[in-house]
């Protein structure tokens, strides 16, 4: 009966050491976790080539085969103008300047306690470092609600 109550008291010893080593363990990643906390980052999409591409293949697509050859040999001749005027440019050593006007899309996906604030905060500085006065902002905004107390 000694033995097996020294075995189970040696058992207990073994499991205490291992749920420290383990404890110590997770401690340390969770603090290398935090000192790694990456920088968020910004994706940056053209929309105005992707809406380009979708109303040109809307626009053949209700053409019949005729029009439709007819309409790709117009559009072959344009590119091809427009990259012989780039090349031009660059060439005379012109920097292009788009004053088109620009909109800038954000998306924010918040929460309840509210702590991806600070991402938008960053999101917005960066747009605002490019801003033209002609430009616009959106900002599509998913929330799921929440109550203030006060």
């Amino acid at each position: 009966m000694e033995l097996l109550s020294e075995y189970g008291l040696f058992l207990a010893k073994i499991v205490t050491v291992v749920l420290a080593i383990a404890a110590i363990a997770a401690i340390i990643v969770n603090v290398a976790q935090r000192n790694k906390r990456q920088r968020g980052e910004l994706r940056v999409n053209n929309l105005s080539e992707q809406y380009k591409e979708m109303k040109e293949e809307l626009a053949a697509a209700l053409m019949d085969s005729h029009q439709q050859k007819q309409w790709h040999k117009a559009q072959k001749k344009k590119h091809k103008q427009e990259a012989k005027a780039a090349k031009a440019k660059a060439k005379l050593g012109e920097v292009a300047t788009d004053s088109k006007p620009r909109v800038w899309v954000l998306d924010f996906k918040g929460s309840m306690d509210a702590h991806e604030v600070n991402s938008l905060r960053e999101e917005i500085t960066a747009v605002l470092a490019a801003f033209k006065p002609q430009d616009q902002v959106v900002l599509r905004l998913e929330s799921p609600g929440g109550m203030v107390h006060g």
